[in-house]
């Protein structure tokens, strides 16, 4: 004769690994009272028998049944099965393999016999019927708590339990946004992920590490990241738009709803597969008509025979004050990206040091200091375990005051910017894409807008008005 010990606990019992372990040795406690000092051990680690999901455990089980296997240990009956159906593929297998049931909570039977099978089917309903009332209890009580605004679930990127904010996440979620919104597909913002070495939510528990299209999907769609509550208690896996969306959550936004809703909208739209996706540009919808307050957009050519582009604000028919707003898109992307340099080469000191300019200031004493650490040690003014130390505690430095830097404000590719170095900071800005340089913008300004000009093609630097972020 020979045993098997099958165990399943599911997902809504709390002490997921410790409940394994005390099934786990009161069913080889009972297997040794029977006389099986060596059973086979097969386990469904946090799979519902009732909810239809497969279980491989189970599957395995079954297999060695097929093989030989004449008795199965578990802890209680509805551990093994929860739905007729489940009941009569095991009787229907028994009859070609007889195996005897033996429950620690519950006694055994044999389903060889009429009065097995009675006790099972008996078993059998009484918990099925006991799963679908429980079912629909947690269903009231989840929805009821959905139109609260209740978080949900567990932790999520960008959010740890109970939905607090994890400030680094936020900006990763903040650029993919921003990078999918100007026109990135799905695949490119995987490979910058992938490629920047941020880590998904749980890189470090068995999984490769790496993002995947349908995990950025996910992460986008997701009503959750504009503070909005979703439900959808028949859905497993998320629509390609996204869950249905009950009202505003109560945890901290990290997009607007707006934003969330034109999301969806490209995600949802059959034809985004065959567009050729626009091409990102470094002040669309960041620059604002000074007029209305519209986010302008880019209009015109660019070719090998000149640059006819413009930033504009649209016209709209149902809104009258928009349009008739233009600036040269070469002049505008040359007169920011300058102000940009110059206030990373040269910092203003902030009145607080957690600060957007309170910690450039910061960034940019630090390299100073490293420099001049390194132009001693080549005048022989201090040893080399000097200069090796003074470097390590300086650089220890540098990247606390970088991680709160883009923790507090943004732009991820800010972290190890040479601020403070004019030269390198031109050498920098060169090696970045259009979205990081967006992102870059995005940090240190905090309102971009274009006033009204006088008619003709002359750009006007008066006409553009910039608010920096403290």
């Amino acid at each position: 004769m020979d045993a098997a010990v099958y165990l399943r606990i599911s997902q809504d019992r709390t002490g997921l690994q410790a409940g394994i372990q005390r099934q786990q040795e009161d069913c080889l406690a009972h297997a040794a009272t029977l006389g099986f000092t060596d059973p086979q051990v097969f386990i469904d680690n946090d799979v519902s028998a009732f909810d239809g999901g497969r279980r491989n455990g189970y599957d395995a089980l079954v297999a060695q049944e097929r093989a030989g296997v004449t008795h199965i240990i578990v802890w209680h009956v509805d551990r093994l099965y929860r739905q007729p159906r489940e009941l009569e593929d095991l009787i229907d297998l028994v009859e070609q393999h007889p195996v005897r049931i033996e429950a620690v909570r519950g006694g055994g039977f044999d389903l060889n016999t009429t009065e097995g099978r009675l006790m099972a089917r008996q078993l059998v309903a009484i918990a099925a019927y006991e799963s679908g009332h429980k079912s629909d209890r947690v269903k009231r009580a989840n929805k009821r708590l959905a139109e609260q605004g209740a978080w949900h679930g567990p932790a999520r990127y960008g959010y740890g339990p109970g939905g607090v904010l994890i400030p680094e996440q936020a900006v990763v979620i903040r650029q993919m946004a921003d990078r999918f919104l100007a026109g990135e597909s799905l695949r490119s913002i995987t490979a910058w992920l992938n490629r920047s070495g941020i880590p998904p939510l749980r890189a470090g528990s068995g999984t490769s590490g790496l993002w995947h299209p349908y995990t950025v999907r996910s992460v986008l769609s997701s009503a959750r990241i504009s503070g909005q509550r979703a439900y959808a208690p028949d859905t497993r896996a998320d629509p390609a738009g996204g869950r249905e969306i009950l009202g505003p959550g109560d945890w901290e936004p990290i997009i607007t709803p707006e934003e969330t809703a034109q999301i969806r909208a490209i995600l949802a739209n059959p034809a985004r597969h065959r567009a050729t996706p626009a091409r990102p540009t470094l002040l669309g919808g960041i620059a604002h008509c000074g007029k209305c307050g519209a986010g302008l957009t880019i209009s015109g050519k660019l070719s090998p025979t000149g640059n006819t582009q413009r930033y504009t604000c649209q016209k709209d028919p149902s809104r009258p004050e928009r349009g008739g707003l233009s600036i040269n898109a070469a002049h505008l992307e040359a007169y920011v990206t300058e102000r940009i340099l110059h206030r990373l080469s040269r910092p203003r000191a902030g009145a607080d040091s957690a600060s957007t300019s309170g910690l450039l200031r910061q960034v940019a004493e630090i390299n100073t200091r490293i420099g001049q650490l390194d132009q001693d040690y080549q005048d022989r003014v201090i040893t080399r375990r000097e200069h090796r130390s003074g470097v390590e505690a300086a650089t220890t430095a540098l990247r606390d005051v970088e991680r709160r830097l883009v923790s507090a404000n943004g732009a991820i590719a800010l972290y190890a910017a040479p601020i403070g170095n004019r030269q390198a900071l031109e050498m920098w800005w060169d090696g970045l894409d259009v979205t990081d340089r967006r992102a870059v913008v995005t940090t240190l300004i905090a309102r971009l807008r274009i006033a009204p000009g006088r008619p003709g093609r002359r750009f006007d630097p008066g006409r553009v008005r910039i608010a920096y972020r403290p």
